[in-house]
């Protein structure tokens, strides 16, 4: 019994040692996913708003209404100028058939009808934006306005994280990039399902470090000659042949990933192998010893 222990310690071992390998992996992963900022296009109340954090919604849902009457009335004038120059151009057009009028005044009168109209279209898209619609399907997140709030141009007012459709940025250091490669298979562990392993693959590989496309300049790596290792970004797609609940989990949750570089189908049987010639080393190594010891403890006869 204390044999086959032994020998199962022993091959557990053997199979860790040779499995590092196998696989590259890293903690520092996290889920990513297509987040859309909602912002607004017009100035103006909110008048109602119709979504509340986490709620699902539909692509073209109704999600902020603003206060549309300064919005109308603008429209209402600008249609009234079209239609005065619109008129004004139809006697301008008339009286140039019969050489009335300098051809100034017949330039002038349709650059006006020609403006008017595209006022009132530039007014019409405003009143328009007073009702901010979802462009995508998704969950509502970070809202930051309430009803009754003032709102301006280009002003933040929530975010919608699209769909089911999440994966995974694993950043890897530099040196564990040698073999990895797109179509691999990966494994991944999301820290809100801690007893689960999904399956998944590597779908592309970042080119530069995670500092390369940072806003602040680089600093310098070299930290009096010892060099700091780096992390690449990997994007990690999940297999589309499984499914998992997706309403418990977001952007920025950690994770961790398995990413399998080499084809160990020999590893078992090198573990076994070798497992076996260690324990047959010990039991040699175990004879010798008790061999010595008992040499040792033999009395010594002196004549």
């Amino acid at each position: 019994m204390a044999f086959i222990l032994l020998e199962g310690i022993v091959f557990i071992f053997w199979k860790y040692f040779l499995e590092r390998g196998c696989y590259q992996k890293t903690k520092d992963a996290y889920i990513a996913a297509h987040v859309l900022r909602i912002a607004t296009k017009v100035s103006g109340y909110i008048e109602t708003l119709l979504v509340q954090d986490n709620w699902e919604v539909k692509k073209g849902e109704l999600l902020v209404k603003i206060d549309s009457r300064d919005y109308m009335s603008r429209v209402a004038v600008a249609d009234a100028i079209r239609k005065l120059a619109q008129t004004e151009w139809l006697r301008i057009r008339q009286l140039s058939v019969i050489n009335a009028l300098s051809a100034f005044n017949y330039d002038l009168a349709l650059a006006t009808n020609v403006i008017t109209r595209s006022i009132l279209r530039l007014e019409s898209l405003s009143l328009g934006y007073t009702n901010i619609y979802s462009p995508i399907e998704g969950k509502i997140t970070a809202r930051s306005i309430e009803e009754g709030e003032y709102v301006r141009e280009g002003q933040y007012l929530l975010s919608i994280i699209s769909g089911n459709y999440y994966w995974i940025i694993g950043n890897f250091k530099e040196n564990q990039l040698e073999n990895i490669r797109p179509g691999q298979l990966a494994k991944v562990r999301i820290d809100a399902y801690p007893k689960k392993w999904f399956r998944a693959h590597v779908d592309s590989v970042q080119r530069g470090t995670k500092g390369a496309f940072s806003p602040y300049p680089l600093e310098d790596l070299s930290l009096n000659y010892v060099k700091t290792t780096q992390r690449i970004p990997v994007k990690i797609l999940f297999d589309d042949n499984q499914k998992f609940d997706t309403s418990n989990i977001g952007p920025w949750m950690t994770a961790t990933v398995e990413v399998k570089t080499k084809d160990c189908k020999a590893v078992y049987i090198l573990s076994v192998v070798y497992s076996f010639i260690t324990l047959i080393a010990f039991v040699i190594l175990g004879k010798i010893m008790r061999k010595n010891i008992f040499k040792n403890s033999l009395p010594t006869t002196t004549f």
